[in-house]
């Protein structure tokens, strides 16, 4: 009997870059960056645009503040660090926190895990820092809401959640949260990225245009104050992650690959299944019914795709998307900057999911 062949990635530049030129003969923007992720691994990239506008080209390697995409990251060190045992994802926060940090309203306690799917039960309040100052949020009664935390008929959307998860992450490693970021994926994957756009050198990263105009520049944010004591950086964990389409791929990567990346294990199978699998629906307002599992959200009958886990970010004038099918190993990186806000009938942003749909029409229809 003849060997069937090993499936190969179908796409190639000319794909990538058709696609771009299909896709923004519909849309304005400042820049657009993407990378894609067949049968588990980074294949193909392409960019169109404007870094900084009449002085750098934007490529698929510039480094772009991709807002609330940072939470997947987050999600992903959660795991990686519950592997190691530094943290119990169902351990009260009181574990962390100090005994004050209850919800008193309830039995049960919020924990890593119900910040993860956004039903910890803690009111949303400004974005902010300090270790103090969370800690006085946290014991205070009046912070919490009168339900179970991890009921998912009480889903509210919280980035300040996302502040104290990162939070609870560095007092359970006793580290800071980008430095775990950076010693367990970046070095080890190649990847130059970080919560805070002070680590990394300005004309690397993009500036982020708004209706027009500056958003967030370059400068500004290479010049930002680099975070140095836990809980300083906790204004950064629920949009400030600052990398570029393929370094973000090859972080989606892991997630469509079962754990591994090049042959290497960064999550279990098992931790990528969690974070894959759908705990409760949630109904918003102005889009489709998703099903919301750990940080990733999860449709059906989407982008062509029969499934898709994916993410949005959108902050200062950056609308990005990140997706990947779990049945065949391919996903879509997309950052943009200088869009217009338009959504279409699922919540993602138009320039976005149309530039992926195209991409996932190509790819061949292969599992790994």
């Amino acid at each position: 009997m003849a060997e069937v062949p090993e499936p190969e990635p179908k796409l190639t530049q000319q794909d990538i870059d058709e696609a771009l030129a299909a896709v923004m003969e519909e849309y304005s923007a400042a820049a657009v960056s993407v990378a894609t992720i067949e049968l588990g691994e980074v294949s193909q990239s392409g960019a169109w645009g404007w870094a900084v506008k009449n002085q750098r080209e934007m490529t698929p390697d510039t480094k772009v503040r991709v807002a609330s995409i940072s939470k997947v990251v987050i999600a992903m060190c959660a795991m990686a660090m519950a592997e190691e045992g530094l943290v119990d994802l169902d351990a009260p926060l009181s574990t962390y926190w100090g005994e004050g940090a209850v919800n008193p309203y309830s039995q049960g306690q919020p924990s890593v895990r119900t910040l993860m799917t956004h039903t910890s039960s803690l009111k949303d309040f400004e974005i902010t820092r300090r270790l103090s100052k969370l800690e006085g949020i946290l014991n205070s009664s009046s912070s919490w809401r009168d339900m179970e935390p991890g009921d998912g008929g009480y889903w509210y959307y919280s980035n300040f959640g996302m502040c104290i998860l990162g939070t609870t992450l560095e007092l359970a490693a006793d580290q800071m949260l980008d430095e775990y970021f950076q010693s367990h994926f970046c070095q080890p994957m190649g990847i130059t990225a970080s919560f805070h756009g002070g680590n990394l050198p300005e004309e690397e990263l993009a500036t982020i245009y708004e209706s027009g105009s500056v958003g967030f520049s370059a400068a500004a944010q290479a010049n930002e104050s680099v975070p140095d004591a836990i809980g300083m950086g906790a204004s950064y964990f629920p949009g400030g992650l600052t990398i570029s389409a393929v370094d973000l791929a090859k972080l989606v990567s892991i997630l469509a690959n079962h754990g591994t990346y090049q042959d290497q294990q960064y999550l279990s199978a098992e931790s990528v299944h969690q974070m894959e699998t759908p705990l409760f629906s949630v109904d918003p307002v102005e889009s489709s019914i998703f099903q919301q599992c750990l940080i990733l959200r999860r449709q059906e009958d989407i982008l062509g795709q029969d499934v898709l886990c994916y993410h949005t970010g959108s902050a200062y004038g950056v609308y990005a998307l990140m997706s990947f099918n779990p049945e065949t190993g391919n996903g879509v990186v997309v950052l943009t900057t200088g869009a217009p806000h338009s959504t279409d009938e699922y919540g993602l942003y138009s320039l976005c999911s149309d530039l992926s749909e195209k991409l996932y029409n190509r790819m061949e229809d292969t599992t790994i």
